[in-house]
């Protein structure tokens, strides 16, 4: 399993916990909003991953993201920024 496989299973498990939803209706192209995706939902979703990942993830970017695999990517992009960070330190 790659970092990114690594990744996106925390991203699918967390916004199935926060959705409500089974893993396997978040489809990775469809819009959050279908699954009931809001500002509260996706502010807990924020939390729960920059938590779980050890990152820190841009608010405006995070919201900008209207589906699973734009968050993906997103998250996959700060955890990877993240583990070069603690590299160079």
């Amino acid at each position: 399993m790659t970092e990114l496989d690594d990744t996106a299973s925390v991203v699918l498990n967390t916004l199935s916990e926060v959705l409500g939803k089974p893993i396997g209706e978040l489809r990775a192209r469809e819009a959050l909003a279908t699954h009931g995706w809001d500002s509260l939902s996706s502010l807990e979703a924020l939390s729960r991953l920059e938590s779980r990942l050890a990152v820190t993830l841009d608010l405006r970017a995070f919201h900008a993201a209207h589906t699973v695999t734009a968050l993906i990517d997103l998250v996959a992009g700060a955890a990877t920024s993240n583990a070069g960070a603690g590299r160079r330190g």
